[in-house]
């Protein structure tokens, strides 16, 4: 299973390191990427079989013809999971006076949810796309060239996000955007998959919700597994928890992203014009979802 390493992704790092997994008679492998569209991207090209990938990478997947199956969010809900981080210029903190102040250079990851929330958040503040230079980098290389000066502003998620305002220190200033984006996590695999490993599927969702319940009931634990893997510190981990909603769903949310999502696409020229829209719905396996928690499928 191909995994971003962020803290969104605790309830599959608790249920590997508890042997949950192998509660349920699964042999889980978690392959570790610096973003979920590359580990996505591994899954479409079959050196993984299943993905967690945000909802940005799955929408322009689908829209681009892949056939892909979503089976539940690892996150209901993320608060403040990506944003813009800047270095500080005299005494501006307002986001709009920041962007607009001069053409600002901003680094984010294309073809992901950093570069859907950039266009959104600019949308929301009423500023030009050419106002900004928007240029792509790798989520891991962000960092250095904020603190580089080769860049003013990164967007981008936990914990890239983290380590730029820790490294920055007081010389940086962060422009949150929850109103408008913040991002989703989904287990997806193909078809082939879907259809040949029904049971196991069902038991690595039981297994993510028995992971959920070990985080409501001992989140030291959880947060130190999680220490593991993202290598954060424990202030940083347990000052960020409460931004996410760790319990396995689909949600009206996601599709009501992915409907924005599509929008953007076709105005950002990422989706040809004459390309009909997808059907989200079609892609969303809940079988296995609705037998554990039928209250978790929403939509």
């Amino acid at each position: 299973m191909g995994i971003q390493t962020s803290p969104a992704m605790a309830g599959l790092m608790v249920a590997k390191d508890l042997g949950l997994f192998e509660k349920e008679g699964l042999d889980v492998q978690l392959k570790e990427f610096s973003a979920g569209k590359f580990a996505l991207q591994a899954m479409l090209g079959g050196s993984v079989d299943f993905a967690v990938a945000g909802d940005v990478p799955v929408s322009l997947a689908v829209m681009q013809g892949n056939d892909l199956r979503v089976l539940t969010q690892v996150v209901r809900s993320t608060s403040n999971e990506v944003r813009i981080v800047a270095r500080r210029d005299g005494e501006t903190t307002d986001p709009r006076g920041y962007l607009t102040a001069r053409r600002r250079k901003l680094a984010t990851s294309l073809g992901g949810g950093p570069e859907f929330f950039t266009w959104t958040y600019l949308q929301h503040l009423g500023i030009p796309a050419s106002q900004v230079e928007i240029v792509g980098q790798k989520p891991e290389d962000m960092p250095a060239a904020l603190i580089s000066g080769s860049v003013d502003a990164i967007a981008v998620f936990d914990t890239f996000a983290f380590i730029a305002e820790k490294q920055l220190g007081s010389a940086a200033v962060t422009f949150p955007g929850t109103e408008v984006y913040s991002e989703l996590y989904v287990l997806a695999a193909t078809p082939a998959i879907t259809r040949a490993h029904g049971p196991q599927i069902a038991a690595l969702i039981k297994a993510l919700g028995e992971a959920e319940s070990e985080i409501v009931r001992d989140p030291t634990q959880a947060q130190h597994i999680v220490m593991k893997y993202t290598h954060l510190d424990a202030t940083v981990v347990a000052a960020i928890w409460h931004n996410f909603d760790f319990s396995p769903a689909l949600t009206r949310q996601l599709l009501e992203y992915w409907h924005d999502e599509l929008a953007w696409a076709r105005q950002t020229g990422k989706l040809e014009v004459h390309t009909p829209d997808p059907d989200f719905r079609r892609i969303l396996d809940d079988q296995a979802l609705r037998a554990a928690a039928p209250s978790a499928v929403d939509y």
